[in-house]
């Protein structure tokens, strides 16, 4: 998807290479480039991630947050190496990068393909609309790191996708596709190729964009309810667990093997 005559980058100076934004109208679409690296967060990734989505929720003009890569995979995850360097605590980034997404008012809609692994698959549980590259390889693979459920996923999955589903994918950690995300309810369409999965996210985003922004922000606070705060208390019990977990010797050596291979 390339941007119209109407588009122009909102942050010429991007505060991070892999990350980055434009504007195209009313649409704030945040874009992740590391495609070498399948796009796996880092620290600061995931910090200018959270600057790029307050600046959308900040900013009057903007409508709907779209985010997206800029190659064919979404996100295999945490950079394990990178992670394993940055403390981990209620003010870590990535715990930031969860909360923000959690508490915005404003409408977003997810683009994803390829690898859509741990954090790429429970930031979608914080999206209002997600489409799938047909080819997306979905998994929650938690449990073969010797870690636990993060970003509010140890309940929002069983509420958008079923009980069974959230306990098979993870408890086994398994991969799973498009089609089974469609009909689970994770994804709400699919598309043939990247590239139509990019326009099939702008398409939706500039038709929620001729509703007003109260009509928007005003909707999507009462699909919401009373979500966020129990949502935003549960984060800190998983990151509390998922701390403890860090520091075991079974999710050192996970880790280990994995970094090694």
């Amino acid at each position: 998807m390339t941007a119209d005559n109407n588009s122009s980058e909102y942050n010429k100076e991007n505060t991070y290479k892999e990350i980055f934004a434009n504007s195209i109208d009313a649409v704030y679409e945040i874009l992740i480039s590391r495609g070498d690296k399948m796009n796996a967060l880092t620290d600061a990734m995931y910090g200018a991630l959270v600057m790029h989505l307050q600046a959308a929720e900040q900013d009057p003009s903007i409508k709907v947050i779209i985010i997206r890569s800029d190659n064919k995979h979404f996100s295999a995850g945490n950079d394990l190496a990178d992670f394993l360097e940055s403390e981990f605590n209620q003010d870590s980034n990535v715990i930031q990068f969860l909360r923000t997404m959690a508490m915005l008012t404003k409408p977003i809609i997810a683009a994803v393909g390829g690898a859509s692994v741990g954090i790429g698959v429970t930031m979608l549980l914080h999206c209002d609309w997600v489409v799938a590259c047909e080819d997306t390889k979905f998994s929650v693979p938690f449990i073969k790191l010797g870690l636990t459920p993060e970003g509010g996923s140890s309940r929002l999955l069983a509420q958008r996708c079923g009980t069974a589903r959230a306990h098979d994918w993870l408890l086994t950690g398994r991969t799973f596709l498009a089609e089974e995300a469609l009909a689970s309810g994770l994804v709400n369409k699919t598309s043939v190729t990247i590239e139509s999965t990019w326009d099939d996210a702008l398409s939706m985003a500039k038709g929620l964009c001729k509703s007003s922004l109260r009509v928007l922000t005003d909707t999507k606070a009462l699909l919401k309810a009373d979500e966020v705060d129990s949502v935003l208390s549960l984060m800190e019990k998983e990151a509390k667990v998922f701390a403890s977990a860090l520091k075991t010797t079974e999710c050192q050596n996970a880790f280990n093997a994995f970094l090694n291979k």
